[in-house]
């Protein structure tokens, strides 16, 4: 999870956490503050389906959903 990157797509779309639980709600997702800070950090993952919505919310490409939540694969 690249969590600069993700907050930097925030906010420069002029959006915040706080916009983001609120549009994640809407959605059907219901996600604390404080777990979206935590998930951030890194202390637990956001799920699959929280992936989702939030790419759809953000209007991700999936170039930009993979290069933010996903770590590069090395083989």
């Amino acid at each position: 999870m690249k969590s600069n990157l993700f907050l930097g797509k925030l906010k420069v779309n002029g959006r915040n956490v706080d916009w983001l639980v609120n549009q994640m709600q809407k959605h059907g997702r219901y996600i604390s503050k404080s777990t979206i800070y935590k998930k951030l950090r890194g202390d637990t993952e956001f799920t699959a389906g929280e992936i989702k919505t939030i790419s759809e919310i953000m209007n991700f490409s999936e170039k930009e959903m993979y290069d933010i939540f996903f770590e590069e694969l090395v083989s």
